[in-house]
């Protein structure tokens, strides 16, 4: 069996142990080909960027022959009735309701822990149907279900704090205006360098009533990054058509002590660049 995986939100955090697993089990993996660019400039919907690259790759994946693609599972529905992007909330319906024909979605949790195994086991079961074939498999997988680890923040003299939601943060080629037009003013971009649940307990810590695990990362992204010296501004990045994701970045900023400033995917960098240098005098 050919199953797709894809290279963009969040895969990193769980994709190496399943890619591993999967090629114990003895299945084809298939991996996306196309630039991001080049995959982007397929889709001209008016989705917000980081759904449009997912899609990309999820049509890729299909038309190279993929019978199931791993996709991460919905965040959960929040009780206050937030408003939320559907595609932030749950991008595996979404893809399901907007693109006809695709293969099986299978929604894994965007996470390395010992939970799971069980799905795992459940999903190794379904495709080789021998239990000791699987019991092999996880036990020669399993010492990769090891917490996501973020990259080391760089070392600069000019550190521009990056906060966003973590399916677009963790992927810069979502966000390539910003990083050319940060570095040509002198800017190095920082992305936090803490572990999810450290952002979602940062992010509860603003009292902005919100529950999302998503959301709460990017609060506390942005937290985060404010309360370490070394970065000296913070830019807070948000999906274009997405209306919800740029309120919350706004509620965000009107919370920041350090200089800040919003940049939706789309506008000018140079204008939020600007900004933040006028707020730090």
């Amino acid at each position: 069996m050919r199953v797709g995986v894809l290279d963009t939100w969040m895969n990193e955090r769980y994709l190496p142990f399943w890619r591993a697993y999967l090629a114990e089990l003895g299945v084809e993996v298939l991996v996306p080909r196309l630039p991001a660019s080049e995959a982007l400039a397929r889709l001209e919907e008016a989705w917000p960027r980081p759904a449009r690259l997912l899609a990309a790759r999820v049509l890729e994946l299909k038309a190279r022959g993929a019978e199931a693609v791993l996709v991460p599972e919905a965040v959960g529905e929040s009780p206050r009735g937030s408003g939320q992007c559907p595609w932030a909330v749950d991008p595996a319906s979404m893809l399901e309701r907007e693109l006809s024909g695709l293969p099986p979605l299978w929604r894994v949790p965007p996470e390395r822990s010992e939970a799971v195994l069980g799905l795992a086991a459940q999903v190794g079961q379904g495709l080789v149907q021998n239990p000791q074939e699987v019991r092999r498999a996880l036990d020669a997988t399993r010492r990769l279900l090891v917490p996501y680890k973020p990259p080391a923040m760089p070392r600069a003299a000019r550190l521009l704090g990056v906060a966003a939601m973590p399916y677009l943060l963790e992927d810069p080629r979502l966000y390539p205006e910003l990083v050319r037009t940060a570095e040509a003013r002198g800017w190095t971009l920082a992305r936090p360098d803490a572990s999810p649940e450290r952002l979602r307990d940062e992010g509860a810590r603003l009292g902005l009533k919100i529950d999302l695990p998503t959301d709460l990362e990017f609060a506390g992204a942005a937290h985060y990054l404010g309360r370490l010296g070394r970065v000296d501004a913070v830019v807070l990045l948000a999906c274009d058509h997405c209306p919800a994701v740029e309120r919350l970045a706004r509620r965000i900023e009107a919370k920041m002590t350090k200089p800040a400033a919003v940049y939706v995917l789309g506008d000018d960098p140079e204008e939020a660049l600007v900004r933040v240098e006028r707020a730090q005098g």
